[in-house]
């Protein structure tokens, strides 16, 4: 089971992660056994802004709807799955709390991942500041084409939009959800955001509903404070 890693989260003692691709295979049972982790836990994924936190194993239920896990349970993964779809994982310092955070265009309207920040700070006080956040492999800017309906609606709310929103041709824009949620984080007051520069469409490495279509397989982004 090869994933991709972070280097910032590598380097974290006391946190294991990954972001798999279509290689990588989806059986969370041999992942908990490679790391010596109880469970993995994840969501039922509604492209929302909801967050959910993890704080007994007991009574979770993998089909609790949300788009974000936070916890500080050790041994207990939590994982995201995506095709195209951003997933963000996210550690504090002191390898003290993770979140995972399922971020398509909803999400990324909704702003979850502000959303993720502002639970940990609020729950833990864990400063924003304190908190390393990486972008794993999605669709890239290149090849997530939009139309002017959901163009519209990024534009009304957020200022910033020429940064991660360009126009195409006649009502078609390209949308950056990477660098949209990179600002989001930034906003949020995450200094230490990392990208890994992969386009799920571009590598056929990774499962993609823009480039396979509707029922396409997904791939699990996880991350766990070690026992």
């Amino acid at each position: 089971m090869n994933f991709k890693q972070s280097e910032k989260l590598a380097s974290f003692k006391g946190i294991v992660h990954g972001y798999a691709d279509r290689h990588t295979g989806t059986d969370t049972t041999q992942i908990e056994e490679r790391f010596n982790l109880t469970k993995v836990a994840q969501l039922k994924q509604i492209h929302s802004g909801d967050v959910i936190i993890l704080d007994e194993i007991a009574s979770h239920n993998n089909s609790r709807e949300g788009d974000a896990l936070i916890t500080r349970l050790k041994g207990i993964a939590i994982g995201i799955r995506t095709a195209d779809c951003v997933p963000i994982l996210i550690a504090d310092k002191n390898r003290s709390v993770v979140a995972a955070v399922h971020a398509g265009w909803r999400g990324t309207y909704l702003e979850i991942a502000v959303n993720t920040i502002n639970l940990i700070q609020s729950e833990y006080g864990i400063a924003p500041s304190d908190l390393t956040a990486v972008i794993g492999p999605s669709i890239r800017k290149c090849c997530y084409e939009v139309g002017e309906d959901v163009a519209i609606l990024f534009k009304d709310k957020f200022d910033e939009t020429d940064q991660f929103l360009s126009q195409k041709g006649q009502s078609k824009y390209f949308l950056d959800l990477c660098l949209a949620n990179k600002l989001w984080l930034q906003k949020a007051g995450v200094v230490d955001v990392e990208f890994l520069d992969i386009c799920t469409k571009c590598d056929d490495n990774f499962y993609s509903y823009r480039r396979k279509g509707k029922g396409v397989n997904t791939q699990l982004s996880f991350i766990a404070l070690t026992p």
